[in-house]
Formats: structure tokens, sequence, C-alpha cells
């Protein structure tokens, strides 16, 4: 009992969520598209039997033409209603879609940064994409919900139009089988007997359903499998060159051959044993039920208990019933295979961000005068054991051009990462004016920086909103940061100026970017913010040495007596900042100038005597 408690709560979670995704009327114009049809059949019955009682009663022949066209403008009012349903419904269909790839994207983005990277959660996103790509899940739980009702209700309704005939009994003298067919007991022994072909029909669906989701699960896999090949191999702009100088394509082709095509005809080999197996079972069911209810309403009929008219009716009733009864098993069984897919997708909707939220706002935070300080903090990422940060204590002063160096792995954009919070420390805590971070409400701390991250990310927007982060942006503002990041002159040489498009995803026009303006975009942008602490996380990699010191050099004139954080391989960029840390091992070893930190000889002296090799006084 506890079983189905916790089933029937789980979908009505999931119905919850059909209709925030599918819209608040969905199910209930699923439910009236499938069942108006029904009800169209159920009139032509009665009607049709009215119209044959009538002429072999040999009635007036207004009669049976009234209920003729009775039947016709009933119907086909019917189906016009029915059309008004389907057109609300392919418009939610068509539109669902993209609402729940938008609510997927809002749900991922509204998670702690460390949550959403996780492997658990990764995965978790992953099988709900699945589930959308097979109509498996939310996709198709409000569906088969709808179908389940909607056939339900038409049993209702046959059950109340037939049940006069299981208990009509003829009033002429009637021996032998007849006898026996007009006794109500046999109307309950046949009502019986059908209802055990339908639970007949009921498991084989249910096996049938089991069987086929189970392949299902398989071709999740497949299709993860395909869209690697597709977007990562496939994919001419990705790969083209690597495949044509290396002539990859024999083995991609015998790869793909093996693991997506092959695995395909398997299942669908599975999927046709399937139908075959239990279809045929199901096939059996459906003609004994039907021969079934013919020889008992024709029995009925012969004995005298109803007309001509009522045979045509009841059996039209009864196979729409059994063709109810088949969905109904039917679409159980898929619901219920259907379940563990529905859990996914609830719990990804369900996940609730970790992190703590402390309740102090901007009011609290004395942006000019910014003093940053880590205490003893330990820093592991997660899912993983080697500490990136080990016992780390470090002070950002308020106002300083601070520049961090260091060799790859020692830690320098972890530091960042956890002065922004897009992760908090294993152990130990960061403060800012002697307040720890964690009191500060999230967005409100998050306003304090302009950043540019290693691995920034351009939208497909106008140059003008990819600066200002919005459709409303000050045009003047927008140039200037451009000049300042290096970028304006390019930008007023574009046919569209500060509109043009950036790629041609969305504007035939639209414009690509080599990575060295991409990367100078990125900085205007951390400069339209106009935030009190502004950082350079080594965004100038596919600049060259003289192009990143210009860079550097305009931030840090444009950044003003902002505190400022610049992290670069590159030394030399850096030697204008008010003080220079040097990482390694995820501590700080050396702090000082650059004069004071190559007198030391230790190791800022061996990378930048590593670098100068590449450099000169005319490249700087």
């Amino acid at each position: 009992m506890s079983k189905l408690r916790e089933e029937l709560r789980l979908q009505w979670k999931g119905i919850k969520l059909s209709k925030v995704i599918s819209g608040k009327y969905y199910i209930l114009c699923e439910i009236m598209s499938e069942l108006l049809p029904q009800i169209a059949a159920y009139t032509s019955a009665y009607f049709s039997g009215r119209v044959i009682t009538a002429l072999s009663e040999k009635l007036p022949f207004a009669v049976p033409l009234r209920y003729a066209l009775l039947a016709v403008s009933s119907v086909l009012v019917i189906w016009v209603i029915r059309r008004l349903f389907m057109r609300q419904t392919m418009i939610m269909r068509r539109s669902r879609y993209f609402r729940r790839e938008a609510m997927l994207t809002g749900k991922a983005l509204s998670l702690d940064f460390a949550q959403a990277e996780s492997a658990e959660v990764a995965a978790l996103l992953s099988r709900v994409e699945d589930n959308s790509d097979l109509f498996m899940g939310i996709s198709s739980q409000a569906w088969q919900v709808s179908k389940i009702i909607a056939n339900v209700l038409s049993v209702v309704i046959a059950v109340s139009m037939s049940s006069g005939m299981v208990m009509s009994k003829s009033e002429a003298e009637l021996h032998g089988i007849l006898k026996v067919v007009d006794s109500p007991v046999f109307g309950i022994m046949f009502a019986l007997f059908v209802l055990v072909l339908i639970f007949l029909s009921i498991v084989a669906n249910d096996a049938a359903v089991k069987r086929r989701f189970k392949a299902h699960e398989s071709r999740g896999k497949v299709n993860a499998l395909w869209k690697y090949y597709y977007d990562r191999v496939l994919n001419e702009s990705g790969s083209g060159e690597d495949i044509r100088i290396y002539h990859e394509k024999p083995l991609i082709y015998e790869e793909m051959r093996e693991r997506v095509f092959g695995a395909v005809r398997r299942i669908h080999s599975v999927f046709l044993h399937t139908d075959t197996t239990f279809g045929m079972v199901s096939t059996i069911v459906t003609a004994v039920l039907g021969g079934t209810v013919y020889l008992f309403v024709g029995l009925k009929a012969l004995s005298g208990a109803f007309g001509a008219g009522k045979v045509v009716e009841y059996y039209a009733v009864l196979s729409q019933m059994i063709l109810s009864f088949t969905t109904i098993a039917r679409e159980i069984g898929l619901l219920r295979s259907n379940s563990i897919h529905l859990k996914e997708d609830i719990s990804f909707f369900e996940l609730e961000s970790k992190m703590q939220n402390g309740t102090r706002t901007a009011a609290d935070i004395n942006t000019d005068k910014l003093e940053f300080e880590f205490h003893n903090v330990s820093f592991r990422y997660p899912e993983t054991e080697p500490l990136v940060l080990h016992d780390f204590s470090f002070r950002i002063r308020s106002g300083e051009r601070l520049a961090v160096v260091g060799r790859n792995g020692s830690g320098k954009s972890t530091m960042i990462k956890l002065l922004c919070r897009l992760y908090d420390p294993s152990e130990g805590y960061i403060t800012l004016n002697g307040i720890d971070i964690r009191e500060f409400e999230y967005s409100e701390y998050l306003k304090l920086f302009g950043i540019v991250f290693q691995d920034f990310n351009l939208l497909s927007f106008s140059i003008a909103e990819n600066v200002a982060c919005s459709t409303r942006y000050e045009a003047d503002k927008v140039w200037n940061c451009l000049e300042m990041a290096g970028l304006g002159e390019r930008v007023e040489k574009m046919p569209k100026n500060i509109n043009q498009c950036v790629t041609k995803l969305y504007e035939e026009d639209g414009i690509d970017l080599s990575g060295g303006e991409a990367q100078k975009l990125a900085i205007a942008r951390a400069l339209y913010k106009d935030a009190p602490f502004v950082i350079l996380d080594e965004p100038t990699a596919a600049l060259d040495p003289k192009s990143e010191s210009e860079i550097y050099a305009r931030f840090d004139e444009m950044s003003g007596g902002r505190t400022a954080v610049y992290i670069s391989h590159r030394m030399s960029s850096c030697r204008f900042c008010d003080r220079i840390a040097v990482f390694k091992d995820g501590t700080a070893v050396e702090e000082g100038t650059h004069e004071e930190l190559l007198a030391l000889g230790a190791e800022y002296s061996q990378l930048w005597n590593a670098q100068a090799q590449h450099y000169t006084d005319s490249s700087l």
C-alpha cells in the first residue's frame, strides 16, 4: 500500500510539473482530444440503433431520417470541438520542448556552481535530457495520464449504455441455449469472462512495455554516442581538418558501425520481437473478446431480449469499450515503466542550492575599502582527492594592483573561484572587511566583481549586448569600453558597428571574431560592469606578448583606484603592479615587487628567466 501511495504521489508531482512545462490546461485538452472521438463513436452507435429500430418497426420515414440527421450533426459538432482542443494541444506540445529546455537551463543556473559542476548532477541532467529525446519521463507522463483518464471515462459511458443488455430478459418462452443466455447469471458470467480476457491483455501489455523500456534505456546510451560523433567528430568546423589530414574517416565509420548502427539494429530487433510476440497475444485476446461480444449480443437478440437496432448499438458500444480497456492496459504499463524516468526528471527540478546564503546586503559593504583575507583555507574540488590549496592564508589589500603568477596547477584560478564564491573552502574561511563572505546575500556579493575568466563565454547577440549584458545600454559607455579593450577600431569597421551580431548562429551577417578579438570583447564586458573589484584571470592567452601588455596597461588605467587582480603566465605583463604573489603547490610562496622577487633568486626568478629569452624591450 505504501508503494501505491508513493507511486500516486510521484504521478501527482509529475502532473503539477507538466502543467508548468506544457501549460495549465494541457492535460484537459489532451483528455478531450482523446475522449471526444469515442463520444462520437458512442453517439453514432446510439443513433444508428435508433435508425435501424425505426426501419424495422416500419415507422414513418421522417423518424429514421431525423435520427440520421441528428447522428451526422452531432458527430460533426463533436469533431469540430475536438479540432479546437487539438489545435490548442498542438500549440502547447510544440512550445513544451522550448519551455522545458528553458526550465532545465534555469534550474541548472540556480544551483550552486559546485553543485551544477558535480558528476552526480551532470549525470542526472544527461539522463533527464535523454528522457526528453526518447519521449520518456515528464515528456510522456501527462500524455499517458490523459489517455488513461479519457478511456476510463469512455468505459463509464459504455457501461452505462450497455448495462441494459446484460440484465435484459426476453418475454418469450425459451428453451436450451437461448434460455441460458437470457439468464442474468449468464450476463454476469459473460462480464467476468470479458474482465479475465482484459486482465490477460493488461499482463501481456505490461510485459511488452517493460521490455521496450529496457531497450529504450540502452538507446539512451546510443543517443549519447551519436551526439558525440555528430557534434564533436562529424562537425566540419570542429574536426574536418584532422579527419582529412590523418585519414580518420575509416576509423570513425568502423566505430560508428559497431557502437551506433549495430546497437540500433539490436535495439530495434528487441522492439520487433516484443511487438511480434506480445502483439500476437493482444491480437488473440482482442479477437476472442470481439467474437464473444458478437456471439453474446447475437444470442440475446435471437432470444428476443431486444431488437436489431439494439444489436448494432450494443455491439458498437462494447467494441469501443474493449478498445478503451486495451488502451488503459497499455497506458498503465507505460506509466508504471516510465516512473523511474519521471522520478529522475522530478529529482532534477527538486534540487536545491546547498550553498549558504547570508542576509547582509550592499549597504553592509564599504565599496571604497575592500579588503579580502583568506584564513587557513584548504580546498579540493568536489569528488577529487588532492588538495588544490593547502592551509592558504593571504590578504588582498584595498585599492592595490595585485599580480598573481605561477605554474599551471599552482592554485591561481582556484583562489579566484573561492573569492567569488563559485566554491566554498573545504577548510578555513574568507572575509571581506573582517566579515565572513558567507554572511552576505549571494547576488549582492557578486556585484562587487568584474571578471574575465580563462574560459569566458560570449553570447550570439550584438556587440553592445555582449558588453552590457543587457538589451538596454549606454552606447557611449560601450564604445569607451571597446576602445579601452583595444577593439574599438575593429568594431568601427563592422557594417553595423556595436549592433553587429557575434557569430552567424542567429544572423546571416554575423561576425566570427578571432580568439584575440573575443578576449578583448570579454575584457570590455568586465570594464562596462564598473565593479569595485576587477580581475583578469589569464584571459589573454590568444594574444601576443605586446598586445597582452597593452591590454593590461589599458585595463590598469581604467581600473583607477579600484582593487585589481591580474593573473598571467607572462611575468612581463605584470611588472606595473604594486605587488606580485607567486603561487606554487597551492600556496603563496613569494610576495613583493618585480625587483624584490628577482633579487630573491627563487621561484619568481626561475619563471622570469625561463621566459626572458622570448621578450625584448621593443616587444614590450
